[in-house]
């Protein structure tokens, strides 16, 4: 267990992440507090597997899926996703691929309740959601009652993106962290020595300083996956790449910046498209004999071409 948790905080320290920075903070907390022989209810926590598929309801004209996305997002399970309340993205994945395939779909409607979580499989599960867009079947998202981040980049590629009255939504950004672990290491009285091969293998490791050189590659790494953040938000949303990244203090048209933002006023910046409850959403797409109205975004593409 001991060698899984320095694992896992290893990860924390060296990742990129896609999360609400409040949510990263608490992840760390608990996660110290464990490293340092401190009681944690994980193990109860464990117990209890995550649902990403509900039962199907039954619509006027077919079945409407609903799937569940809720929790700190990771790749996979395991250690990190059990502690922090984790959702897999390859479980949801999964179950996303069993309803978009379902020939009687009405409508697929996925609840989120996420502040982010890790960068990989965020794009490809996006690009998924995106690519099983089809007419007579909407894909509707409904932050309940946050979607951030990772979370956000994923709702964002439905066909509608439904804010909760009390929902947020965005935050769009992506860091990583550096901890000079020194200090404490000479501290706690360990000698820490590495041996390693490659010139630049250990580089970032949290044992000193943050060389010039090793800072510059992780920005780049940063810059790189926010770069694919944008232009999917963009794409997705039907709007320019530049409205995505512009800063709130500075831009009019804007998607936050890194804020997020509560469901009337994300309504009005295009982030998304309505405020209704999951309850309402459901009851809408399971009882229209038709598809519903297009999308905010839909509607700026369609002017757009």
């Amino acid at each position: 267990m001991p060698h899984e948790i320095e694992r896992v905080l290893q990860s924390v320290a060296s990742g990129v992440w896609l999360i609400d920075p409040e949510k990263a903070a608490e992840i760390v907390s608990v996660l110290s507090l464990r490293a340092h022989g401190l009681p944690s209810d994980w193990a109860e926590d464990a117990r209890s597997k995550p649902v990403y598929a509900m039962e199907p309801i039954q619509g006027r004209r077919g079945t409407v899926h609903l799937l569940r996305l809720h929790g700190t997002i990771m790749p996979r399970g395991g250690m990190m996703a059990r502690m922090s309340g984790g959702a897999s993205l390859e479980m949801f994945q999964k179950a996303f691929s069993q309803a978009a395939s379902d020939a009687h779909a009405q409508a697929i409607v996925i609840e989120v309740d996420s502040p982010g979580g890790m960068v990989e499989q965020v794009q490809e599960t996006a690009s998924m959601i995106y690519s099983a867009r089809r007419s007579g079947r909407p894909i509707v998202a409904v932050a309940n009652s946050l979607a951030a981040s990772a979370a956000y980049w994923i709702a964002s590629a439905a066909d509608e993106l439904v804010v909760t009255p009390s929902g947020r939504v965005g935050s769009i950004g992506v860091y990583t962290m550096h901890d000079n672990l020194a200090v404490a290491l000479e501290k706690a009285g360990i000698e820490r020595s590495v041996i390693s091969a490659g010139a630049r293998k250990v580089e970032s490791l949290p044992f000193g300083k943050l060389a010039p050189e090793a800072r510059a590659a992780t920005q780049a790494q940063v810059d790189a996956t926010y770069e694919r953040f944008t232009h999917d938000v963009a794409e997705f949303r039907g709007v320019a790449s530049e409205v995505v990244r512009a800063d709130p203090e500075e831009a009019e048209a804007h998607f936050g910046g890194g804020r997020a933002y509560h469901a009337q006023e994300a309504v009005r910046l295009g982030m998304a498209d309505r405020v209704a409850t999951l309850s309402e959403t459901i009851q809408r797409l399971s009882t229209e004999g038709r598809v519903p109205k297009p999308s905010v975004a839909r509607a700026r593409l369609n002017l757009a071409g």
